[in-house]
């Protein structure tokens, strides 16, 4: 099974050492961008480079996969004929609900 390290690592904490961990080195004033001083730009920005954080940890992971998607659509698809075959023989057998 893959593992999932990579998309919590991208997902979470790049933006929250970005955000937290990173602010001594942005706390400024100047120089200002479209108008805002450095650390209000910084803070807006990983608004949304946040939002494409948790893009890219979406598609990188595991559990997102197609191929695994149809896999567990098929077991549910065995559960169900699984549980309906054991209730019908139940029922055969004078049991059940």
């Amino acid at each position: 099974m893959k593992s999932r390290i990579p998309t919590i690592i991208i997902t979470f904490f790049i933006p929250m050492i970005a955000i937290i961990l990173c602010f001594p080195f942005y706390n400024r004033i100047e120089p200002f961008i479209l108008g805002f001083s450095f650390n209000y730009f910084w803070i807006f920005s990983w608004l949304f480079l946040t939002s494409l954080c948790i893009f890219i940890g979406y598609r990188l992971d595991p559990y997102n996969d197609p191929n695994m998607t149809d896999a567990a659509s098929k077991n549910l698809e065995d559960a169900k004929a699984y549980v309906t075959k054991v209730d019908s023989n139940n029922k055969t057998k004078g049991g059940g609900r």
